[in-house]
């Protein structure tokens, strides 16, 4: 009867997998046809790279279109981008022209006056110039996107006057600067003005750059700027440029923090992205983890139904990797591209030109090398099927909350199922506990932001530790096997136990693949953030296992042998090895933890990145090197310890082992990497596993012998 149960279960665990696997197939479907990633030049940073090198922008734009560049992000105009252009202009803000000396001489007496009485406040703007041209340019484009009230006009004795009216919510200041005395003692603390949001509007669109673009056969894709105060016409003023210089809009780049229209007046900016399939561009973090935070971006991307693509910013730290590791040119810029498009699902790269070393700002304006990259980085995406070119957005999909209730109820079904085995427990009256797998479906369908996630959660553990389980209960039959065995007999049980270790893993990677399977994980909108806990529980688990199957010597397998084997354990003498191997592997765990994900300083070394690096040349996908190099051979290792009758060190090993099966399941939490490329690099970690598997035990036999031979003599 008991036997029965169990298989009942483990079928019905079976039919949930099914479902889960299913989806896991959709969408592999859907990342099939999400094959094309476009490269996207910074049209004000090509500039500058122009400006300092031998060639014009014109002949750099066509350059790049040679390499593989689709379109070119222009900004919309602003005062202060005039400014820097060279424009004959002059832009202040009231609060800090009145702290000049003689600062009524720069003005006509009826600015001065006003300023004085306060009609004009500390909050404004006041852009002056003398040419004619240039403030009808300002002047039609401010009419055209803000209300009359927002600014006013005056011509005074030559001059052309356009004052924009601020508030308090457009400055903006510096940090806090704290002012000491002599004695370093603090006097208070102040914050400067350094800029105002008014001189960062929009004013309009340079027409010369966009035909210099169009020259080059690049798109144009405009980036306007959103100003929450007065914004109900800037949606139409987008709209109307793009059809007056006959841009077909693909891509919405915002052109600053918020989505235009934002607040209140997003509207037409959705119907206009919804009718033109446009796609919205969700900017990477500089972590590359999530995108990063606009005001209204969220919304606008689930109320287009998803028409979105992630985006890779070429970040300073990113342009400086020239000549880095000891490459000859820009080959790990090139790497950081081919990452970002492999592994994170991005699809259009915002590219600006590399710097020449780390901490320079002189650009690196050899176009051999561009080539060269541009060609390599091609050929490499090439493999994964990936090609440059016109980017769209991915197609919409969900998980409905009647298949989440079907993996949930499998989920819960293997939770009991694993602490029934982790606790040894045989007494029949705890498979009532299986009925908790009924309530447990409901929870997606009342819940389904907690079911979603906790069960997901819960899935990465409960596999991690069936799959220890898995392996402990294989390698303790052979610990108190009384059979010798032989070099073959070890590399072929490590090999099927390993084996089958990854497959119960896999399992739980495609629940948690399937809980997670929404469109808004693909584009990490949400992230899976259960993965630190998720790598550390089923260390606990394999304790537990460990002193219940390994330690408890005594027949009665109650919850008191239990406990009194562990009270042994605690009072055991211990040795000062024992303390060094202990003092090893807590060095190692907190590493092992520290180096997920990237919020941490404790990175890779060159040596490893190097080594990293070459693997992707040469690999369909790196394999994770905790897997590979310790995790799979420490499986070897353990069932060698366990054939010598060694507690000791078949625990230690078993311990490494477990670092693989959490490892493998975050593997496939990273929801943003395509699934073949997750399986692919567990497949490859896999094979190299087992060769150094086999390696290591020959290793460890000598070492073994040379031991006994040793011992022998000193006796």
């Amino acid at each position: 009867m008991k036997l029965k149960i169990d298989k009942i279960v483990l079928g019905l665990i079976a039919l949930s997998l099914l479902v889960g696997i299913y989806t896991v197939y959709q969408r592999v479907e859907i990342e099939k046809q999400y094959k094309t990633a476009e490269i996207i030049l910074d049209y004000v940073e090509m500039k500058k790279f122009a400006d300092s090198s031998e060639h014009d922008l014109g002949w750099w734009l066509k350059e790049f279109k040679g390499y593989g560049a689709e379109s070119v992000a222009i900004p919309e105009e602003t005062v202060k981008l005039l400014i820097e252009e060279g424009k004959p202009l002059r832009a202040e803000m009231v609060s800090e022209l009145v702290k000049n000396y003689n600062w009524l001489n720069d003005y006509n007496e009826k600015i001065s006056a006003m300023i004085t009485d306060g009609d004009i406040k500390n909050t404004d703007v006041i852009v002056t110039t003398q040419d004619k041209s240039l403030f009808d340019y300002l002047n039609s484009g401010l009419t055209e996107r803000y209300d009359g009230e927002f600014f006013d006009t005056y011509h005074l004795d030559g001059d052309y006057y356009i004052v924009l009216k601020g508030t308090n919510d457009d400055v903006y200041y510096s940090e806090v600067k704290k002012v000491i005395d002599l004695d370093g003692k603090g006097v208070y603390e102040s914050k400067s003005v350094v800029d105002s949001r008014l001189l960062n509007i929009g004013v309009g669109y340079d027409e010369e750059k966009i035909n210099l673009i169009k020259d080059a056969g690049l798109d144009v894709i405009l980036r306007p700027i959103n100003f929450p105060t007065y914004n109900e016409k800037l949606t139409d003023v987008y709209i109307s440029t793009n059809e007056k210089y006959d841009l077909k809009p693909r891509i919405y780049l915002l052109g600053s923090k918020e989505v235009l229209g934002y607040p209140e007046n997003e509207q037409d900016l959705l119907d206009y992205i919804t009718e033109n399939n446009i796609a919205i561009t969700l900017i990477e973090n500089s972590t590359q983890r999530e995108h990063l935070d606009s005001k209204g971006l969220n919304k606008l991307v689930k109320d287009s139904g998803y028409s979105a693509i992630r985006m890779f910013t070429m970040w300073d730290y990113i342009r400086e990797r020239n000549k880095y590791y000891n490459y000859e040119g820009a080959e790990e810029i090139e790497n950081t591209m081919f990452r970002a498009i492999t592994e994170r699902n991005i699809r259009a790269i915002y590219f600006k030109p590399f710097f020449m070393e780390q901490k320079s700002n002189k650009f690196m304006t050899d176009a051999e090398e561009y080539e060269r990259t541009f060609s390599s980085l091609k050929s490499r995406l090439s493999e994964h099927n990936i090609t440059l070119g016109k980017t769209g957005p991915m197609n919409e999909f969900h998980v409905g909350s009647k298949r989440l209730a079907v993996l949930s109820f499998g989920i819960t079904l293997a939770a009991v199922l694993l602490f029934k085995k982790m606790f040894n427990i045989k007494n029949k009256k705890a498979d009532y506990l299986y009925l908790f797998a009924v309530p447990a479906a409901f929870i997606p369908l009342v819940a389904r932001g907690i079911g979603e996630k906790g069960f997901a959660f819960a899935a990465a553990v409960i596999f991690s530790g069936l799959a220890i389980y898995f392996y402990m209960i294989q390698i303790k039959k052979i610990y108190v096997d009384t059979k010798k065995y032989t070099f073959i007999n070890i590399m072929s049980y490590s090999t099927l136990i390993l084996t089958g270790a990854v497959i119960i893993s896999l399992v739980g990677a495609v629940f948690l693949d399937a809980m997670l399977a929404d469109v808004i994980y693909f584009l990490e909108m949400d992230i899976f953030r259960g993965v630190k806990f998720a790598q550390i529980l089923p260390f606990g688990i394999f304790i537990v296992m460990f002193i219940i199957y390994f330690m408890n010597k005594e027949e009665d397998e109650s919850v008191k042998s239990v406990v009194n084997t562990t009270t042994r354990f605690l009072n055991k003498e211990v040795k000062i090895y024992y303390g060094i191997i202990v003092g090893i592997i807590g060095a190692a765990a907190y590493v092992y933890i520290s180096r997920t994900g990237h919020e941490t300083n404790l990175q890779p070394s060159s040596i490893e990145m190097i080594s990293r690096n070459f693997m992707e040349y040469v690999l369909l996908a790196r394999p994770r090197t905790k897997e590979f190099l310790i995790a799979f051979p420490a499986i070897f290792a353990a069932v060698y310890a366990a054939s010598k009758k060694s507690e000791f060190y078949t625990g230690i090993f078993m311990l490494a082992a477990a670092m693989g099966t959490s490892s493998i399941i975050n593997t496939f939490s990273h929801l943003r990497t395509p699934i073949y490329l997750s399986l692919a690099r567990t497949v490859i970690a896999l094979g190299f596993g087992i060769a150094i598997g086999v390696i290591a035990v020959i290793i460890i036999d000598i070492l073994h012998k040379i031991y006994l031979r040793l011992q022998e003599r000193f006796k």
